[in-house]
């Protein structure tokens, strides 16, 4: 499994995105012992992780819904939030 731990919203969309627009099977993958968010995707054997306070001080979940919308396959938009 490989593990990809990034440390801006920008970076967590651009390392997933790719994954999602494949239509990949996602699943949550969180280290809440250490405080890291995460999704993970079959298939893919990676999972992707990011601090929350990283998370929310490079964006929060409005920005990461824009900058995921262009990733999602048309009609499996996921991530509404404006």
């Amino acid at each position: 499994m490989k593990r990809i731990r990034v440390h801006s919203v920008e970076q967590y969309v651009n390392e997933i995105g790719p994954l999602i627009q494949k239509g990949l099977e996602m699943y949550r993958a969180d280290d809440v012992e250490n405080g890291l968010l995460g999704v993970g995707f079959a298939g893919a054997d990676t999972e992707v992780m990011i601090s929350i306070p990283e998370f929310k001080a490079t964006g929060d979940i409005v920005k990461y819904g824009e900058l995921i919308d262009p990733w999602e396959p048309a009609g499996k938009k996921t991530q509404k939030v404006k």
